[in-house]
């Protein structure tokens, strides 16, 4: 997660549904909002320009100079990598769906490091693979991940519950549920509406939370013991893929595979032993 990130994480809660729209396009787009006019900003984000000061109080900052200062630091390094991007987007923009898609794809996935770096994909897959028991949890378009991510630790050996269904369901789903686990959630744009009641039920028995997001990630409430989310793509009201979540879970499925190497190719062993004996 970013510094800002991080920062936006810790005031989450007091954030306005203004400031919300706000930290957004800001998470979106931090080189372009690092460069960007209090006006600008605000136009970008659909907001009054006083929200964007406001923000920026908020924020920890003196002013908006300082925040922007900040995003400056954190983010412009890069920029001559993201301005070759962006003029391959637009240069893709006539040449078809295919490749304006694949232009955006490759634009989000080398955004991506900007916002997840390797100690955190080292602290969710120790969390992960050393769980007693795995919850895994995803709504919408999220639940292919959710699956995927359960198939993938299960092939490790692991104890995985899949969360799936009504309220029943679920609550039956974490019954079991205590010291020692571990809760993963996919958020994407939104909350899922049991997110917080999830959070919650697992904080309160000692088991961590671990979620993959978007922009969002910052702003969930109650927050997860462990944040790692980028921007699916630069513009926020655009067509929404899975290409980046799915990225930052098949590197934690990789870091998690070389943390226990041997126990890993072992199970995968018996894995195959079992494939075979079935059919």
């Amino acid at each position: 997660m970013s510094q800002l990130a991080e920062i936006i994480q810790q005031q989450a809660d007091r954030l306005t549904p203004a400031e919300q729209r706000l930290v957004t396009a800001v998470l979106a787009q931090p080189r372009q909002s690092a460069l960007a006019t209090v006006t600008d900003l605000a136009r970008e984000a659909g907001v009054h320009e006083a929200t964007v000061s406001r923000l920026a109080r908020k924020l920890g900052y003196p002013g908006y100079a300082a925040f922007r200062s900040a995003l400056q630091t954190e983010f412009l390094p890069t920029e001559e990598t993201a301005t070759r991007l962006q003029r391959s987007l637009q240069t893709a923009a006539g040449s078809g769906v295919l490749a304006t898609l694949v232009a955006e794809e490759t634009a989000a996935l080398a955004n991506l490091v900007s916002h997840v770096n390797e100690d955190q994909l080292a602290r969710a897959a120790a969390l992960m693979i050393g769980a007693r028991r795995l919850y895994i949890f995803g709504r919408g378009n999220a639940e292919a991940l959710a699956l995927m991510m359960a198939k993938r630790f299960r092939r490790f050996g692991r104890d995985v519950h899949l969360l799936t269904g009504d309220a029943r369901s679920l609550a039956e789903g974490v019954l079991g549920m205590g010291p020692g686990d571990v809760l993963l959630v996919y958020a994407l744009r939104r909350a899922p509406r049991p997110y917080a009641a999830l959070a919650d039920h697992a904080r309160a028995l000692g088991a961590p939370v671990v979620a993959i997001s978007d922009t969002l990630g910052p702003m969930l409430v109650p927050a997860p013991d462990l944040v790692l989310s980028a921007p699916r793509s630069s513009d926020v009201d655009s067509f929404q893929t899975l290409t980046v979540p799915m990225a930052i879970s098949n590197a934690i499925v990789l870091v998690a595979g070389a943390r226990g190497e041997t126990q890993t190719l072992q199970t995968l062993e018996t894995l195959g032993s079992l494939i075979k004996r079935f059919e």
